[in-house]
């Protein structure tokens, strides 16, 4: 299916389209006395276990291994749409689409997956997450879904507020993944609903000990195929040498979240390589705009043009990184703006502006956490020197935790790291940017004429119009009123064994089912 559709009608024809389409790639079929346990150390432990409630990498790590999508993304750079609980799909008009489940399929504790699984994980009672509160991460892609329909036991309609060219996408993003509703009843609360949650995925959860390791074992009855491996340990283990150590010593199998200053070490070692690279997301300085200074928008183009992000690339991340044109990335597809001016890098001019502003070497506060993201420190400080040689007078400011960060009056920048949730500027910028982002909602920047962009963008289905409103939106955020100074692109680093067979993917979600693209593509 494409990722938009050019007329009402061709998009009733791609959704058409989808109820045809089949499964590319044979599920791995794997046998019990070749699996092993798999043992992943990571970073962080999640804030909790289920699909709607955080907006963490630790999070989508071990979801996707407990659950599934209706819709799900093949993981190919393209990000093409795949079926998963729905067999099929197609498109009922501008705002609505039909979907076809999987019979047969089941949930881990024996419940059949039905109709009312998807009305309930689609509902109210769940994507508002506990007392309705509506601060889940699900309002940030979900917000336009209207209601669930269910026309029999395997046949639902997913129904939007308004025009949704993107519905289908949205089925196949963060939060919407299915979970059992009978589990959930049968809970009684949110907190035993984490405790033990339930989904249809590869692998079902056995236990958790906060900060500490989460236990997964495979459920052989899932409906993919059996599971690459006899099940999942994830180990927190929070320093990267820690990590790095287990890995030499074979006490786990992978590692995540390896800076490229390890690239070498771990290459060097017999029987361990390194995997990953860039994924769906922006990294970023987001700037308090209601500041004396960070007011003018002279200083804040003056803070992007400063930069020489090609060195700054090649200097931390061995060139691994894009350097994206603009708040965008090319799997957006028809909604991606290909000669979106690249951001630029003109001392001269950022000289200039400054000059132009009025500015006069007053201090620019730089709010930096110690390597929250990897290479974090490093980069501010070459950037502190990039920003010297135009007289921007910038001073890192070490904090401890983004409460801090956030403590009002702000009156500074800090890093941001902003993912796609799917593919389209709706589910990357706009979650940063929209009214009920992270900057307006801390009181740093607003902007009329892109908060309506955005909402018009909503309901529009035509791509050459919604092409001409993503264009204005970028050129808000680029060169109008600044919000942020755009870095690079993002990566995902991993080191493991040889003899893992594993791929990861384009985003954060990691995937150790039968899909992942290491046996699909054999």
């Amino acid at each position: 299916m494409r990722n938009l559709t050019a007329t009402r009608r061709s998009i009733l024809a791609a959704g058409a389209a989808g109820a045809f389409m089949s499964m590319t790639g044979l599920p791995f079929l794997a046998r019990a006395e070749d699996r092993r346990v798999l043992k992943v150390a990571m970073s962080a432990f999640p804030a909790a276990i289920e699909p709607v409630l955080y907006n963490s990498t630790a999070a989508r790590r071990v979801i996707p291994q407990i659950f599934d999508t209706l819709i799900a993304f093949d993981q190919t750079e393209k990000l093409e749409l795949r079926p998963a609980l729905a067999e099929r799909w197609e498109r009922v008009d501008g705002r609505a689409v039909r979907l076809f489940l999987r019979k047969g399929v089941s949930f881990h504790g024996g419940n059949p997956f039905t109709a009312q699984d998807v009305a309930f994980s689609l509902s109210p009672n769940h994507l508002l997450g506990p007392g309705k509160a509506g601060k889940s991460v699900a309002m940030q892609t979900l917000e336009t879904i209207d209601r669930v329909d269910v026309v029999d036991d395997h046949t639902v309609i997913v129904r939007a507020k308004g025009e949704d060219a993107l519905l289908e996408k949205r089925l196949a993003s963060w939060s919407s993944e299915i979970v059992s509703s009978r589990a959930f009843e049968a809970a009684g609360s949110w907190d035993k609903w984490i405790a033990a949650p339930v989904g249809t995925g590869p692998y079902r959860f056995v236990s958790q000990k906060l900060d500490v390791n989460i236990v997964l074992t495979a459920f052989d009855d899932y409906w993919g195929g059996k599971p690459p491996f006899a099940g999942i340990e994830f180990r927190i283990v929070p320093e990267l040498a820690s990590r790095m150590n287990a890995l030499a010593a074979g006490e786990v199998d992978l590692i995540t979240d390896l800076t490229p200053d390890m690239f070498s070490e771990i290459e060097g070692r017999q029987g361990l390589e390194v995997a990953g690279g860039p994924v769906q997301n922006t990294r970023s300085l987001v700037i308090d705009t209601t500041g004396p200074v960070l007011s003018n928008v002279g200083v804040r183009r003056a803070l992007s043009l400063a930069l020489d992000r090609k060195a700054l690339v090649e200097a931390l991340w061995q060139n691994r990184l894009p350097i994206p044109n603009g708040m965008q990335l090319p799997s957006f597809g028809e909604g991606y703006i290909e000669d979106f001016p690249a951001l630029a890098y003109d001392p001269d001019l950022a000289r200039k502006l400054l000059g132009e502003s009025g500015y006069k070497g007053e201090t620019i506060t730089y709010k930096l956490l110690n390597n929250y993201y990897p290479n974090q420190v490093a980069g501010a400080q070459i950037m502190v020197e990039m920003w010297r040689t135009v007289g921007l007078n910038v001073e890192l400011k070490m904090m401890e935790n983004f409460g801090q960060i956030e403590q009002r009056p702000i009156n500074a920048i800090y890093d941001n790291s902003t993912t796609a949730i799917f593919p389209d500027l709706l589910a990357h910028a706009w979650r940063l940017l929209g009214p009920n982002g992270e900057l307006p909602e801390l009181g740093m920047w607003q902007d009329k004429e892109f908060f309506a962009f955005g909402e018009k963008l909503k309901s529009t289905v035509e791509v050459a119009d919604r092409r001409t409103i993503i264009r204005e939106m970028l050129e808000i955020i680029d060169e109008k009123n600044p919000p942020c100074v755009i870095l690079h692109g993002s990566g995902q680093f991993y080191a493991k064994r040889k003899d893992v067979i594993w791929q990861p993917g384009q985003t954060l979600d990691l995937n150790f089912g039968p899909f992942n693209t290491a046996y699909t593509q054999k």
